[in-house]
């Protein structure tokens, strides 16, 4: 009998743990999909799933600049870090965005629903001069998508005077996805991909010098030299993280 009473104890105290943690959990929308062109979810009947430590929902866009885009959107749990900052950079290419965000109450990961709640990532020149240049311009998760014959050839804009080619990947959470692409590019070469502690689009590439000449294999290993790319450093989330406040509780 004496060894009953601490037992019954533990196991009330469990039920209330156990009772207080369901309480504390969330309903959130699930979905995950990739989009060639703009997206809009209005239509969308999403799928709900409870998760302990609220929701999310992100979006990552990579594009030519010159209207072909990879987009990436993901709502579901969050599973991420409290705390981390997403910087943007409005001259890195090729151009991409990258925004989060978290949140605490019921079905609450509803705001990012349209392309309008990123920024035009393929802007006309201003001022509308052109350098000259003829490149090839594709965006693609396949090789395949990507060939010069698939390829539109564009005229590239003001300081873009040279042709780029490569690939990498875009990253939100646990899902990836391959990405393959051809474009216009500065002399410089400097690859900058959207990284955060959640987020990451991770592009390697080369540049070339000539009219149309970018048309060689998008799937080969390119080397990663200091004059032709740096490390992804975070550009193109102009919403700072909404993610601060996420595990400090519910909001009010």
């Amino acid at each position: 009998m004496a060894m009953g009473v601490p037992r019954t104890i533990v196991l009330f105290l469990f039920g209330a743990v156990f009772c207080l943690t369901e309480s504390q959990a969330q309903q959130c929308y699930s979905f995950q999909h990739i989009y060639f062109g703009p997206f809009d979810l209005s239509a969308v009947k999403f799928r709900n799933i409870s998760c302990p430590h609220g929701c999310s929902e992100a979006v990552l866009s990579l594009d030519t600049g010159y209207r072909a885009t990879v987009t990436v959107v993901q709502k579901g749990c969050w599973t991420g870090p409290p705390t981390g900052q997403m910087l943007s950079d409005d001259r890195a290419l090729p151009p991409d965005y990258s925004v989060v965000r978290g949140c605490t109450t019921d079905l609450c990961n509803a705001d990012l629903m349209t392309h309008d709640t990123i920024p035009n990532l393929s802007p006309a020149p201003n001022p509308p001069t052109l350098s000259g240049m003829e490149c090839y311009a594709c965006l693609g998760i396949h090789p395949e998508d990507c060939t010069p014959e698939k390829s539109r050839r564009v005229q590239c804009h003001q300081d873009q005077s040279v042709c780029f080619q490569g690939n990498g990947q875009m990253t939100v959470g646990n899902f990836s996805v391959p990405v393959y692409i051809r474009t216009c590019h500065r002399p410089s070469c400097t690859i900058k991909g959207t990284s955060s502690p959640w987020t990451n689009i991770d592009l390697q590439g080369s540049c070339c010098e000539g009219q149309l000449c970018n048309r060689d294999s998008v799937t080969q290993s390119f080397t990663t030299t200091s004059a032709a790319a740096t490390p992804s450093q975070a550009p193109h989330s102009m919403a700072l993280l909404l993610m601060v406040p996420l595990l400090a509780g519910p909001s009010s």
